[in-house]
């Protein structure tokens, strides 16, 4: 089965602008012309559903879509050119959602061996085929994270602020006064990929939950329920 995921074109803000300000022309003179106001709340709809819907079926350059194959992934170009990534080279995916400043939302996925991550945005169903990517590399993931665990004795996230050991975890914040914290694994109450993409850890001790930026949090987390469950 295949999925594609296509891309999308927004308009501008200026040109939302100029579509609100026409719709609220036109709700008035409609207004004024029946003598009544209940138009203006459904020309409003209709402007804000026209923005929306022009955005989606408008094509853009660059990257036109993403296919999900069974055996990888597919990137189309807007001259009909592919790039194919089959799953063994991905090593991870990052979906960051939209912002409450208007940041729209991205997501990242890391091909083995590149220096940087290729970067999606404007995609139909972006958070979807972020998750579907997380779901086929988390089994793999793990498994390297274990493996890791088990040859040198521990794994390092976040450039170093979480060590994990076998008995337990090691917090570095990043202000260099700030204490480092140790906790054994009966000390850990949880961990879980948070709704922004994060590595969630709560610990019994501690009253807010310690975060982290890791690529594959909910394969990190599900790591860290395997470890601690094993010690327990």
């Amino acid at each position: 089965m295949v999925r594609v995921h296509r891309r999308f074109r927004p308009l501008s803000w200026r040109a939302r602008a100029w579509v609100d300000a026409g719709a609220a022309v036109l709700a008035v003179a409609v207004c004024l012309t029946l003598g009544e106001w209940w138009p203006a709340p459904v020309v409003a709809a209709v402007a804000v559903v026209a923005t929306g819907g022009y955005g989606w079926l408008r094509p853009a350059s660059g990257l036109r879509s993403v296919r999900v194959h069974e055996g990888g992934l597919a990137l189309v170009g807007a001259d009909g050119a592919e790039r194919l990534l089959p799953w063994a080279e991905l090593e991870a995916g990052e979906y960051s959602p939209a912002g409450r400043r208007g940041e729209a939302e991205q997501g990242r996925i890391w091909p083995a061996g590149a220096e940087e991550p290729l970067v999606l945005a404007r995609l139909r169903g972006l958070e979807e085929l972020l998750r579907e990517v997380d779901a086929r590399l988390s089994p793999g993931l793990r498994a390297a994270l274990h493996e890791a665990l088990r040859t040198e004795g521990s794994v390092r996230f976040a450039r170093g602020r979480l060590t994990v050991t076998a008995g337990g975890l090691v917090h570095r914040p990043p202000h260099p006064l700030a204490v480092t914290e140790a906790y054994r694994w009966e000390e850990v109450q949880s961990a879980r990929a948070s709704g922004l993409g994060e590595l969630e850890i709560r610990t019994y001790s501690a009253g807010l939950p310690l975060t982290f930026p890791v690529p594959n949090a909910r394969a990190a987390a599900d790591f860290l329920a395997e470890v601690r469950a094993r010690s327990l």
